[in-house]
């Protein structure tokens, strides 16, 4: 069960149980599994690095359309979500995003540096997630990259987390406005 968790999902569940507890539970992942769990548990508790997932489509701008849609048919079924396409350089540098709509709806051999949005809306890793809240709310978003300080594309976060923050979030005020100390 918990190696089929998304890698977010299953860092949220871990991050509840005590630390002799989650390394047993590593131990059961494999390798790449345990990896990517460790790398996403290092993040600060209240940071978007604690949300993100590594699991997302990318391309390259130098590709065509149709290579493009194909590499979606591939990658698609391990992403997260599949509305939006990152654009990305050989070392992973966020250049741009593309709607799965667009991509679709273009000419095959058309390159994917001319059909990406250029401007980005991303946030960084060490940001509180409640900056993510913020733009994804601010912007209408489904998903938002997370990049790190060098703008190197590292993973994404979606609104059903974001979501479950936001709900978190206000909850925590109203129960400080009603002078209640925040469980």
């Amino acid at each position: 069960i918990l190696a089929g968790l998304s890698p977010d999902d299953r860092v949220e569940f871990l991050q509840e149980l005590p630390g002799q507890a989650i390394q047993k539970m590593l131990n059961l992942l494999t390798t790449e599994d345990r990896g990517e769990t460790l790398r996403l548990l290092g993040y600060p508790e209240e940071s978007v690095g604690r949300l993100m997932t590594p699991d997302y489509v990318a391309v390259r701008p130098e590709w065509t359309a149709g290579e493009a849609l194909n590499h979606v048919r591939i990658k698609g079924t391990d992403s997260e979500t599949i509305n939006v396409v990152y654009v990305t350089d050989e070392k992973w540098m966020l250049l741009g995003v593309l709607g799965l709509r667009r991509l679709i709806l273009s000419v095959s051999g058309e390159p994917i540096a001319q059909l990406m949005e250029k401007a980005v809306i991303s946030v960084a890793a060490l940001e509180d997630r409640e900056k993510a809240v913020e733009l994804i709310q601010r912007y209408d978003l489904v998903a938002l990259p997370v990049v790190d300080g060098s703008g190197i594309l590292l993973g994404i976060v979606t609104i059903d987390d974001l979501f479950d923050v936001a709900t978190e979030e206000v909850t925590e005020d109203f129960q400080k406005s009603a002078a209640v100390n925040p469980l």
